[in-house]
């Protein structure tokens, strides 16, 4: 699908890649033959060293990892074109015909990465949120339940819609998030068998091993506005791998740009590795969880903020403490959090925004458990910041992971998501 003329009139407009959040114009866009014929066709494919880069890093050409790819050209250095190219600061070009199969293309790729770049990308504002923290917090099932509740039921309560950029994206969250944390039916014809086979995430494989996971899942978000004006948004979720946070910090440091240039943080924090918290549930860890070790949470922050180039950070920071119904027994009683944690209705969730309180209960909690320093930190830091409580999966840990698991019952999950959401601007309240 080409783009309208109104659009192509401005070909200095400012682009955010959702997938790399590289800056550039509008002119700078690649195009690639998408025309099957060329996709398919050996022989004529041609090095790519942009998307060798994205895929394999930095060094993929000196390791002997280019690929080769269908033809795709910059509009703005193709010969073949003539006078016409030192018009693109005019007009944006329409098509580009291919070389090899004299089809017309316009599929557009981002000049920093050669993902492809749909439409909506052109005329729409990129927003993200980075998700990271320690190993076995829980990150990737925290990202499937949250979209998943964006999609069926926090959308629709506040107005607005949530759907994949492209079918690609679709089938991956289907395929590698919501398939393992919510199951697929299964039937055997004739024997009316019905299984759920649910089951646990794997850890996430660090960046070095597999650079997909710089990959995020883009998002379009579109909420109604007065009478029937629509607005339209890309909300971009990306999933840190524990272990790059933890001993490959520096490797993330370099090729996830996507941490520098947060437009939202989302940090997310396991107090059963509080030694505190520990200690006080010993006898109902599971085994997994008996032998992670104590994490250093104020040392995270720390070296989150060595990201940026200036502190304080005006970036909005979400503190998330995850699974709620494990340590929500812990908090005093008369707290919402200990109410919400055991299954309680709390009438005045109903009516009233209960961040602020859970934000001030999570502190008095931390700050009982010795981690005092860890919010002074943040306090320093990222001034824009707000605490949270949640689960992903709403229940307690099966003691054996190869147990049948229950299927996902969240709690408060996207109340730090709707939090970031309102700081960027792309919800009011």
């Amino acid at each position: 699908m080409s783009l309208d003329f109104v659009t192509r009139l401005d070909p200095l407009r400012p682009i955010r890649c959702p997938f790399c959040f590289e800056r550039f114009a509008a002119l700078e866009m690649h195009f690639r033959c998408d025309y099957y014929g060329c996709k398919t066709d050996l022989a004529n494919m041609i090095d790519d060293p942009i998307l060798s880069r994205t895929l394999h890093g930095r060094d993929a050409a000196k390791e002997g990892a280019a690929l080769r790819a269908a033809w795709w050209v910059d509009p703005r250095h193709d010969a073949n074109r003539g006078w016409l190219r030192h018009l693109d600061w005019l007009v944006l070009p329409n098509a580009m015909r291919c070389p090899n199969c004299a089809h017309d293309t316009v599929h557009r790729l981002c000049p920093r990465c050669h993902n492809h770049l749909p439409d909506s990308v052109v005329t729409l504002a990129s927003n993200h949120i980075a998700i990271f923290g320690p190993q076995s917090v829980g990150k990737t099932t925290f990202v499937t339940v949250l979209i998943h509740e964006l999609h069926e039921r926090v959308g629709p309560k506040h107005n607005f819609i949530l759907s994949p950029l492209t079918d690609e994206i679709r089938d991956r969250y289907d395929r590698e998030y919501h398939t393992v944390t919510y199951g697929s039916n299964q039937t055997e014809v004739g024997d009316g068998i019905f299984e759920n086979l649910r089951r646990s995430h794997e850890a996430t494989a660090r960046l070095q091993i597999n650079r997909s996971i710089l990959q995020p899942l883009v998002y379009r978000l579109t909420r109604r506005g007065r009478g029937a004006k629509r607005h339209n948004v890309l909300l971009s979720f990306f999933d840190t791998a524990g272990e790059d946070w933890e001993m490959h910090f520096d490797l993330l440091r370099s090729e996830a740009n996507y941490l520098k240039q947060a437009r939202g943080l989302l940090f997310l924090v396991d107090p059963l590795r509080i030694p505190d918290v520990a200690h006080a549930l010993r006898h109902t860890l599971t085994e997994k969880e008996r032998h992670v070790p104590a994490a250093n949470y104020r040392d995270d922050i720390d070296k989150l903020a060595t990201l940026f180039r200036r502190t304080p950070v005006k970036v909005p920071l979400a503190i998330v403490l995850n699974k709620l119904d494990r340590w929500g027994a812990l908090i005093d009683e008369g707290n919402q959090l200990r109410d919400i944690a055991r299954g309680v209705p709390v009438p005045e969730l109903l009516t009233a925004n209960p961040d602020a309180a859970i934000h001030d209960e999570v502190c008095a909690a931390l700050r009982r458990w010795g981690a005092t320093a860890f919010l002074e930190h943040v306090e320093t830091n990222f001034p824009v910041h707000r605490f949270f409580a949640c689960s992903a999966l709403g229940d307690a840990a099966q003691t054996e992971e190869s147990a049948p698991q229950p299927l996902p019952t969240p709690l408060l999950i996207e109340r730090p998501v709707l939090w970031l959401m309102k700081q960027q601007g792309i919800i009011d309240s």
